[in-house]
C-alpha cells in the first residue's frame, strides 16, 4: 500500500509535537515559573529521517496573572519554518488549560 507523502509527513510532524507536549507537561509550575520570558530550543529526529527543530517558550498569561502559558512550535529546513504550534497553559496548582 503506497501511502500519500502529505498525510505521512503530517502524521511524522503530528507524533513529534504530540511527543514533546506530553513530555512538557510532566514539568512542575515551579520549573516554568523559574523559565518565564526564555526561549529553549532543541533538534530532534522524526521517523522520516529528518531533523525537526522545536522551540519552547513561557510567558505569563497575562499581567498579573499566576498561569503560564508555554507555546511549542515545530520548525524545519534553515530558515526555522514554523510547521506545527500547539500551547497550554500551566496553573500554580499544576493543573492545565488549553
Amino acid at each position: 500500500m503506497f501511502r500519500s507523502p502529505f498525510v505521512w509527513d503530517v502524521q511524522i510532524r503530528r507524533q513529534l509535537l504530540d511527543d514533546e507536549l506530553t513530555s512538557l507537561r510532566e514539568l512542575s509550575y515551579g520549573l516554568w515559573r523559574d523559565v518565564v520570558g526564555r526561549q529553549m530550543w532543541k533538534t530532534t529526529p522524526g521517523r522520516d529521517n529528518r531533523n525537526y527543530r522545536i522551540r519552547i517558550a513561557a510567558s505569563w498569561m497575562k499581567d498579573g496573572s499566576d498561569d503560564i502559558r508555554v507555546v511549542v512550535d515545530l520548525q524545519k529546513g534553515a530558515f526555522h519554518r514554523r510547521l506545527l504550534r500547539q500551547s497550554f497553559t500551566i496553573t500554580p496548582e499544576n493543573r492545565f488549560r488549553e
